[in-house]
Protein backbone atom coordinates (compact mmCIF):
# COMPACT_ATOMS: atom_id res chain seq x y z
CA UNK A 1 0.00 0.00 0.00
CA UNK A 2 1.19 3.36 -0.95
CA UNK A 3 2.19 5.45 2.13
CA UNK A 4 -0.35 8.69 2.90
CA UNK A 5 -2.96 6.77 0.63
CA UNK A 6 -5.50 6.42 3.88
CA UNK A 7 -4.89 10.23 4.85
CA UNK A 8 -5.52 11.17 1.13
CA UNK A 9 -8.99 9.06 1.04
CA UNK A 10 -9.12 10.36 4.49
CA UNK A 11 -9.50 14.38 3.22
CA UNK A 12 -11.41 12.89 0.26
CA UNK A 13 -13.89 11.54 2.39
CA UNK A 14 -14.64 14.00 5.21
CA UNK A 15 -14.76 16.67 2.04
CA UNK A 16 -18.09 14.23 0.79
CA UNK A 17 -19.40 13.55 4.18
CA UNK A 18 -19.45 17.24 4.63
CA UNK A 19 -21.42 17.91 1.33
CA UNK A 20 -23.71 15.75 1.72
CA UNK A 21 -24.22 16.62 5.63
CA UNK A 22 -24.54 19.96 4.01
CA UNK A 23 -27.35 18.73 1.28
CA UNK A 24 -28.97 17.35 3.85
CA UNK A 25 -29.53 20.25 6.28
CA UNK A 26 -30.27 22.75 3.59
CA UNK A 27 -33.22 20.12 2.70
CA UNK A 28 -32.02 19.13 -1.10
CA UNK A 29 -31.46 15.42 -0.33
CA UNK A 30 -33.71 13.56 2.84
CA UNK A 31 -31.45 10.80 3.80
CA UNK A 32 -28.44 8.90 3.40
CA UNK A 33 -29.58 7.51 0.49
CA UNK A 34 -28.13 7.94 -2.99
CA UNK A 35 -27.08 10.91 -3.38
CA UNK A 36 -28.04 11.77 -6.82
CA UNK A 37 -31.36 10.16 -6.76
CA UNK A 38 -32.59 11.98 -3.90
CA UNK A 39 -31.42 15.30 -5.39
CA UNK A 40 -33.06 14.18 -8.47
CA UNK A 41 -36.39 13.56 -6.57
CA UNK A 42 -35.98 17.18 -5.05
CA UNK A 43 -35.48 19.09 -8.39
CA UNK A 44 -38.17 17.38 -10.18
CA UNK A 45 -40.38 18.70 -7.34
CA UNK A 46 -38.52 22.52 -7.78
CA UNK A 47 -39.77 22.04 -11.23
CA UNK A 48 -43.45 21.11 -11.36
CA UNK A 49 -43.74 23.30 -8.02
CA UNK A 50 -44.79 19.80 -6.19
CA UNK A 51 -44.08 17.70 -2.73
CA UNK A 52 -41.89 15.40 -1.46
CA UNK A 53 -44.44 12.31 0.52
CA UNK A 54 -43.70 12.60 3.98
CA UNK A 55 -42.61 8.97 3.57
CA UNK A 56 -39.10 8.68 2.48
CA UNK A 57 -39.64 5.66 1.39
CA UNK A 58 -43.10 5.98 -1.15
CA UNK A 59 -43.00 2.92 -3.18
CA UNK A 60 -45.35 4.27 -5.54
CA UNK A 61 -43.95 7.60 -6.68
CA UNK A 62 -41.53 10.07 -5.35
CA UNK A 63 -43.43 13.76 -6.00
CA UNK A 64 -46.76 14.95 -5.40
CA UNK A 65 -47.24 17.69 -8.18
CA UNK A 66 -51.12 18.76 -8.34
CA UNK A 67 -52.94 15.64 -9.33
CA UNK A 68 -49.94 13.96 -10.89
CA UNK A 69 -48.15 11.23 -8.90
CA UNK A 70 -44.20 11.42 -10.37
CA UNK A 71 -41.77 8.71 -9.93
CA UNK A 72 -38.60 9.83 -10.42
CA UNK A 73 -35.80 7.88 -11.84
CA UNK A 74 -32.16 9.25 -11.70
CA UNK A 75 -29.60 8.09 -14.38
CA UNK A 76 -25.82 8.26 -13.32
CA UNK A 77 -23.41 6.60 -15.33
CA UNK A 78 -19.98 6.90 -15.66
CA UNK A 79 -19.16 8.84 -19.20
CA UNK A 80 -18.45 5.41 -21.63
CA UNK A 81 -21.48 3.66 -20.36
CA UNK A 82 -24.41 4.12 -23.01
CA UNK A 83 -27.40 1.93 -20.93
CA UNK A 84 -30.01 3.44 -19.57
CA UNK A 85 -32.82 2.82 -16.92
CA UNK A 86 -33.61 -1.05 -16.53
CA UNK A 87 -37.49 -1.43 -16.31
CA UNK A 88 -38.35 -3.67 -13.05
CA UNK A 89 -41.55 -5.72 -12.62
CA UNK A 90 -42.55 -3.24 -10.32
CA UNK A 91 -42.95 -0.15 -13.43
CA UNK A 92 -44.66 -3.10 -15.62
CA UNK A 93 -47.46 -3.42 -12.64
CA UNK A 94 -48.09 -0.11 -12.05
CA UNK A 95 -51.31 0.90 -11.63
CA UNK A 96 -52.13 4.43 -12.43
CA UNK A 97 -54.91 5.14 -10.24
CA UNK A 98 -52.88 4.37 -7.34
CA UNK A 99 -49.59 4.87 -7.84
CA UNK A 100 -47.57 6.68 -10.08
CA UNK A 101 -49.20 8.86 -13.10
CA UNK A 102 -46.00 10.21 -15.00
CA UNK A 103 -42.51 9.36 -14.59
CA UNK A 104 -39.48 11.99 -14.78
CA UNK A 105 -35.72 10.82 -15.57
CA UNK A 106 -32.96 12.86 -14.64
CA UNK A 107 -29.93 12.09 -16.30
CA UNK A 108 -26.70 13.00 -15.17
CA UNK A 109 -23.42 13.58 -16.99
CA UNK A 110 -20.26 12.88 -15.10
CA UNK A 111 -22.79 13.64 -11.69
CA UNK A 112 -24.01 16.50 -12.81
CA UNK A 113 -27.39 16.97 -13.47
CA UNK A 114 -28.33 17.46 -17.56
CA UNK A 115 -31.57 17.12 -18.57
CA UNK A 116 -35.40 16.23 -17.34
CA UNK A 117 -37.74 13.90 -19.54
CA UNK A 118 -41.51 13.55 -18.24
CA UNK A 119 -43.61 11.46 -19.48
CA UNK A 120 -46.96 9.59 -18.75
CA UNK A 121 -46.86 6.39 -16.76
CA UNK A 122 -47.69 4.36 -19.77
CA UNK A 123 -45.05 5.19 -21.96
CA UNK A 124 -42.89 3.15 -19.15
CA UNK A 125 -45.26 0.38 -18.24
CA UNK A 126 -46.00 -0.58 -21.74
CA UNK A 127 -42.74 -0.33 -23.23
CA UNK A 128 -41.62 -3.18 -25.07
CA UNK A 129 -37.49 -3.30 -24.10
CA UNK A 130 -35.94 -4.22 -21.06
CA UNK A 131 -34.24 -0.90 -20.46
CA UNK A 132 -35.12 3.00 -21.90
CA UNK A 133 -32.46 4.97 -22.78
CA UNK A 134 -32.00 8.73 -23.32
CA UNK A 135 -32.51 8.84 -27.06
CA UNK A 136 -35.83 6.56 -26.21
CA UNK A 137 -37.02 9.82 -24.83
CA UNK A 138 -35.95 12.01 -26.88
CA UNK A 139 -37.49 10.43 -29.87
CA UNK A 140 -40.62 10.49 -27.77
CA UNK A 141 -40.36 14.27 -27.31
CA UNK A 142 -40.82 14.68 -23.36
CA UNK A 143 -37.44 16.58 -22.51
CA UNK A 144 -38.52 19.13 -19.94
CA UNK A 145 -37.42 22.74 -21.33
CA UNK A 146 -34.95 23.86 -18.42
CA UNK A 147 -31.83 25.18 -18.08
CA UNK A 148 -29.82 23.04 -15.62
CA UNK A 149 -26.47 24.81 -17.32
CA UNK A 150 -26.08 26.19 -13.62
CA UNK A 151 -25.01 22.95 -11.65
CA UNK A 152 -22.30 23.00 -14.32
CA UNK A 153 -19.43 23.28 -12.23
CA UNK A 154 -15.34 23.43 -13.52
CA UNK A 155 -13.26 21.06 -11.47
Amino acid sequence: MKKGCFEKAHQLWADYVRAKYALLGAGFIRSFRSTEAEFAEWLVAAIFNGRLPNNKANPAYDVIAGEKRIQVKSVTKMPDNKSGYEISKKDKLNDPTKGATHYAFVFFDELIPDVVFFIDEAFVRKFRKAEIRRRDLECANCKVDIDLSIFRVHL
